[in-house]
């Protein structure tokens, strides 16, 4: 199952907004570099043939099907001001929780 916080949901729908289009979902993909690697992360995306469709909060995700036993259970969650918790110096932004850790 993929959850989202509501200040996940509240930042999603915000990103939407402001970098979207009508067709467009957020994506859950591998994202690379960082200290440990590549993990997962969100973008703004338009979905294709490969990808699984959700609706998580009002909000359209996409998964590739490829990645659907990585992401199968998550939980999208945003931190403010965390500093080591999340990218950044602010240590804001979106944490991806899988319930069974992911190694690429």
């Amino acid at each position: 199952m993929i959850q989202a916080t509501e200040e996940a949901l509240a930042k999603l729908a915000e990103l939407l907004r402001s970098e979207g289009g009508e067709q467009s979902a957020i994506r859950v993909a591998v994202m690379g570099g960082g200290s440990k690697g590549p993990g997962l992360g969100l973008v703004v995306d338009e979905a294709t043939a490969e990808d699984r469709r959700y609706d998580v909060g009002g909000i359209p995700l996409i998964i590739d099907r490829a990645l659907i036993g990585y992401c199968s259970s998550v939980t999208i969650d945003f931190t403010i001001g965390t500093e080591g918790k999340c990218g950044g110096a602010s240590g804001s932004g979106f944490l991806i929780v899988p319930e069974n850790p992911v190694n690429f």
